[in-house]
């Protein structure tokens, strides 16, 4: 998954494509839309500071944080 923050800085994201929503294959024409979950931290203006709880590791166990447009969120839902 490649995105840019509110700020243009490039981001990559790489994971099994049960990571990820949507409906990914091998054979999926890219570039192509997907989701990710993750916890919103904080909230100013229309940003928001939003974390990935499954990408935490590294020598210091640091989750990955990044800032993002407000309105590019959608909540999650529950379709069970």
């Amino acid at each position: 998954m490649e995105f840019a923050d509110v700020y243009d800085r490039p981001h990559q994201l790489v994971g099994k494509t049960a990571c990820f929503g949507g409906d990914l294959h091998p054979t999926s024409p890219y570039p192509c839309p997907t989701s990710i979950q993750c916890t919103i931290e904080e909230i100013a203006d229309d940003v928001a500071t939003v974390s990935t709880w499954w990408l935490e590791g590294g020598p210091n166990s640091t989750r990955f944080v990044f800032d993002i447009w407000l309105d590019t969120l959608t909540p999650i839902t529950d379709d069970t």
